[in-house]
């Protein structure tokens, strides 16, 4: 886990599922009830979404800090 949160976790395998789960349960504040009551591919859209949520917000971030 450390190796994801310091950016140096490999690209070529996925984030372990435990990871996947900690991430839906605490950017959609779900319970882990709820977790487990989402089928598998509404996790993976949610993810998804929340991967292209977090590049716009880096873009936007890089975009002010080169207007300043």
């Amino acid at each position: 886990m450390e190796s994801i949160l310091n950016g140096t976790w490999g690209n070529s395998e996925p984030p372990p599922e435990e990871w996947r789960d900690f991430l839906l349960m605490r950017r959609m504040r779900w319970s882990w009830g709820e977790l487990e009551a989402t089928p598998l591919y509404v996790r993976r859209y949610c993810l998804d979404f929340l991967g292209l949520i977090a590049e716009a917000e880096e873009r936007d971030r890089k975009k002010q800090k080169r207007k300043k």
